[in-house]
């Protein structure tokens, strides 16, 4: 059997519509948002040179299965890239607003580490319209150290389209770039599994 490449990420177009979108944006805002935290085990900080941002929680209740259920498929189309063993979305999911010029996320893994060490999988929704922003690109490593002008540029724009999910392993480093005018939402998920072997 031919062993295929390795791929950082899989990108899903139109994961969600903009209606959706929309209502996952309201369902953040009533649980209400709070600055953006970094470490873990009881050790959160709030580092403002590693993280600015603001976040909110949604647990799955009634109001969000159809998020969770959603997401669900969406890690399982595409974990056929890496065939992980996951269990599933293990936490709530965080609904992250990045709405201040210099708003920014620094790189950053989501998993291997103690309280978080069994996220195998981010899924990250692109909630806001492209125009309603300017900077706060995602952006993985390998794609920014390898990619570049046109190729590079086109990745940018896919990934900002609203409803867009981009998943990769946890282990993966990503940042989210500094705001420059306007605000961008986005919604991230984790799916956890036993310990890589």
């Amino acid at each position: 059997m031919a062993r295929r490449s390795y791929a950082s990420h899989v990108v899903m177009a139109r994961a969600f519509g903009s209606r959706q979108c929309r209502r996952i944006v309201e369902l953040g805002e009533r649980a209400g948002l709070a600055g953006g935290l970094v470490g873990g085990d009881g050790e959160e900080s709030d580092d403002g040179a590693v993280r600015r941002t603001q976040v909110a929680w949604l647990a799955r209740d009634s109001t969000t299965e159809w998020v969770f259920t959603r997401l669900d498929a969406l890690a399982e189309r595409a974990n056929r890239c890496w065939s992980f063993d996951l269990d599933g979305i293990s936490e709530d999911l965080q609904f992250t607003r990045y709405d201040a010029p210099g708003a920014f996320y620094t790189w950053h893994q989501d998993g291997l580490q103690a309280a978080v060490a069994d996220r195998k999988l981010a899924v990250v929704v692109q909630l806001s319209h492209p125009d309603d922003y300017d900077g706060g690109d995602l952006e993985l490593f390998d794609v920014v150290s390898d990619w570049s002008g046109p190729q590079l540029d086109r990745w940018r724009g896919t990934v900002r389209a609203q409803g867009m999910a981009v998943a990769f392993p946890s282990f993966e480093y990503h940042r989210v770039t500094p705001v420059v005018t306007g605000r961008r939402d986005a919604l991230v998920a984790w799916f956890s599994g036993p310990p890589f072997r």
